[in-house]
């Protein structure tokens, strides 16, 4: 399962874009793997791919669109995230969350960023009856192309008849390339 993973990973990271700033992120740790590709349309839209296999709680394919807006050291971007979860332990589903990212340029090569994406059950499909996903991290860039980071994710899943399960929880390291 793990290589599969891998090369589900591999293969994202390979997909390329025309003419426009790409960003690939790669996060790990001892349980979870997780890979995204981001692109811009133009200066204010963007889009992503995100793929998280995560051990204990299963896979997440994700394609969101947000509408960027940068103010002096600010960047926000609002907008909304399908995904679908092949679960371990739980019902498999698809879902859209509404919600966007936030950060925030320190100095020194020093960010914050945040990221946070709402549910409800009006917008969850198959088994799946809502959920919530929450992301911070602090990133270092060595240079324009190539920054490091910590982060935390918690992508929480809920259900009619069955319990909740969390698909993802914990601290992870990473690297993000910008081309």
């Amino acid at each position: 399962m793990k290589s599969k993973a891998l090369s589900i990973a591999l293969a994202l990271g390979c997909f390329s874009c025309n003419a426009q700033a790409t960003d690939f992120t790669f996060g790990l740790n001892d349980d979870m793997l997780s890979t995204e590709l981001q692109f811009d349309i133009n200066k204010d839209v963007n889009a992503s791919i995100e793929y998280i296999y995560a051990d204990t709680g299963g896979q997440m394919l994700s394609g969101a669109m947000h509408i960027a807006h940068d103010a002096g050291i600010h960047h926000f971007e609002l907008g909304a995230k399908f995904s679908q979860v092949w679960a371990k332990r739980s019902a498999n589903g698809n879902f859209v969350g509404i919600g966007g990212r936030y950060a925030m340029q320190l100095g020194s090569n020093i960010s914050i960023h945040g990221e946070g994406y709402y549910s409800p059950s009006v917008l969850s499909f198959g088994d799946i009856d809502g959920s919530w996903q929450l992301d911070g991290k602090v990133q270092y860039a060595l240079n324009p192309a190539l920054a490091l980071f910590v982060g935390y994710r918690n992508v929480r899943l809920q259900y009619d008849h069955t319990s909740n399960s969390t698909l993802d929880s914990g601290f992870y390291l990473g690297a993000k390339a910008s081309f």
